[in-house]
């Protein structure tokens, strides 16, 4: 991409109008070194070089991803750094790629490490455009004890009656249909028809996976369609980054996943399973909606007699 066409994009002069003049007084009089970290972050660092580029400024650029491969180590020796991601959500790729160069640090004579992005949630950037908006959350202070009462009584039966619930709530059915409309309205309460996970299935497993996050991002748009899958989590603390649990109907049908779904994906760094009985909770299992036109199964790739094909 020639300098000028990149530089004409509007995030990247959001970033240089933003961080420009900041980073500059950072590097000064010293030589400085960009890396841009894959995918993401290497837009934002080719447009910032390119506009060092044209200032005269001895900055080198090179790449590396979250574990620091493809870091050309001879472009950041005796430099200041700047490291230059999209964002930073959890935090979690952030300390592991300051670890990573503060261990290079005194073996490459590094002078000094710092860290841009567009957007930053965790206040850990040393550079940064903007915060993402802080998500509107719910307290359960925020209820009182009728709608709790409500809940509760929709949890264990969701065909339960206004009237029904009225009459146990001392309120009239139109006040608890007004109050289950307010709650849903703010998102507080929502239905949805559950599959008795013990009707179906006879086992269990928890899965944790360490893998670089485009790779859990892959795993997370896979399996999140798939009719075993009734947990994922993604996590920024521990050796693994991503949670999976499944339920089934034997072993067998864990492993067929396991070996086809995750293990199959080229840059999984590791995997810890644990099998065990079902869960204790949830005891229903949200199951995604099938295409019976289709035959295809969600996840675009047929394992060993799912029971979506059954």
């Amino acid at each position: 991409m020639q300098k000028n066409t990149l530089l004409s994009h509007k995030p990247i002069k959001k970033f240089i109008d933003g961080l420009g003049e900041e980073i500059k007084k950072y590097f000064g009089q010293d030589k400085g070194a960009i890396i841009g970290l894959e995918d993401d972050g290497v837009f934002y660092a080719e447009g910032l070089y390119h506009w060092f580029s044209q200032q005269d400024k001895d900055i080198t650029f090179t790449v590396m991803d979250d574990y620091g491969k493809g870091l050309e180590e001879d472009k950041v020796k005796g430099r200041k750094v700047l490291i230059i991601d999209n964002d930073i959500v959890t935090g979690k790729a952030y300390r592991i790629v300051m670890d990573l160069m503060r261990e290079k640090k005194e073996r490459l004579k590094i002078k000094d490490i710092k860290f841009a992005v567009l957007c930053d949630r965790t206040k850990m950037a040393d550079f940064s455009i903007e915060d993402y908006p802080v998500p509107i959350s719910w307290d359960l202070k925020n209820l009182d004890n009728i709608d709790l009462e409500i809940i509760k009584a929709l949890s264990q039966d969701g065909r339960k009656s206004f009237v029904e619930i009225a009459k146990e709530v001392k309120l009239t059915p139109v006040g608890v249909k007004n109050r289950v409309e307010k709650l849903i309205e703010n998102k507080m309460l929502s239905f949805y028809g559950l599959l008795n996970i013990e009707r179906f299935y006879s086992v269990s497993a928890f899965i944790g996976v360490g893998a670089a996050p485009k790779v859990v991002s892959k795993l997370i748009k896979k399996l999140e369609n798939c009719p075993l899958i009734y947990n994922l989590v993604k996590v920024s603390s521990g050796s693994h980054n991503l949670i999976i649990g499944i339920v089934a109907s034997d072993l067998k049908r864990i492993n067929d996943l396991i070996e086809k779904q995750i293990r199959s994906e080229p840059e999984i760094k590791y995997i810890h399973v644990n099998f065990g009985e079902l869960p204790i909770i949830p005891k229903g299992h949200l199951v995604p909606a099938f295409s019976e036109k289709s035959k295809k199964c969600l996840c675009e790739r047929r394992c060993n007699e799912c029971e979506y094909f059954l």
